[in-house]
């Protein structure tokens, strides 16, 4: 089984596409993955799938999606000539139902046991493998978390999360990259994720590094002026102290950017402590 939310939605048995794809029905299920192995409540899926105001007949709605999820997932089984009784995936229990998987099946969850590993390898001072395994994890991802599916409040607070750790997981490789000296390696995915998030002061910081060290300052400069007048003028605030004390050694040639950060302290954080 092979259950895929980082990106499209995909929901594979033995090999057999079975996702859904009457919206509402692909929300739901949806919303049981990304539950798996806990009972989801009829009120939580009522609330996904109409929010604050269902319709009259929504508890016998949500029992016709059933019917009709286990009916399509035995129908495109039965043709595939797979012997696979969806009941015992999808189970029905008291206030709701329950989806019963392996977690390794899940995408996500491999996407979260790699960012771990990274993120352990990182407090280790072992830079490398925390690049292999950030990489690996990143790797995972085809798009927009749920990308092709309807969220109400339930699914999109699990995107939001989804999204966030995405983005922390490649603030991470980029910081195990720079301490392996990659800066000319990542200067292309620095820039684009800087441009695709400007107000994130650290992915700018890691760029401001990066082209010093390939011995581009001016760009260097620009891009923290360019960080300053965007802070500015959309939430009226300075870039960070610490952000300002990259900036000034930059300005100043500080030999302390030509360094690798110690085994537990991040580069900046022991640029700033220079």
């Amino acid at each position: 089984m092979d259950i895929r939310t980082l990106g499209p939605f995909e929901f594979h048995i033995d090999g057999v596409d079975v996702t859904p794809r009457a919206p509402k029905v692909r929300e739901m299920l949806a919303l049981f993955t990304v539950r798996s192995n806990q009972i989801v409540l009829l009120r939580d899926l009522t609330q996904e799938l109409w929010g604050e105001k269902p319709p009259q007949s929504a508890k016998i709605t949500l029992q016709t999606y059933i019917v009709r999820l286990r009916q399509q997932m035995m129908e495109s089984l039965a043709e595939a000539g797979t012997d696979f009784d969806p009941k015992q995936l999808l189970q029905t229990r008291h206030g709701g139902y329950q989806l019963t998987v392996d977690p390794a099946c899940l995408e996500y969850r491999r996407f979260e046991e790699l960012v771990a590993t990274g993120r352990h390898e990182i407090a280790a001072g072992d830079y490398l493998r925390a690049s292999a395994a950030l990489r690996s994890a990143l790797d995972l991802w085809r798009g927009p978390a749920l990308v092709d599916v309807r969220t109400g409040s339930l699914l999109q607070a699990h995107v939001t999360r989804l999204n966030s750790a995405r983005l922390t997981a490649v603030e991470q490789l980029m910081e195990a990259e720079l301490q392996l000296g990659r800066h000319l390696d990542v200067l292309g995915d620095l820039t684009e994720f800087a441009a695709e998030n400007p107000f994130h002061e650290n992915l700018h910081a890691q760029l401001m590094l990066a082209l010093y060290r390939a011995g581009r300052r001016s760009q260097a400069l620009e891009v923290f002026a360019r960080l300053r007048g965007t802070l500015v003028e959309d939430l009226g605030i300075d870039p960070s102290h610490q952000v300002g004390l990259l900036h000034q050694a930059i300005l100043n040639g500080d030999a302390a950017l030509e360094k690798n950060a110690s085994r537990t302290g991040s580069l900046l954080d022991c640029i700033a402590a220079a």
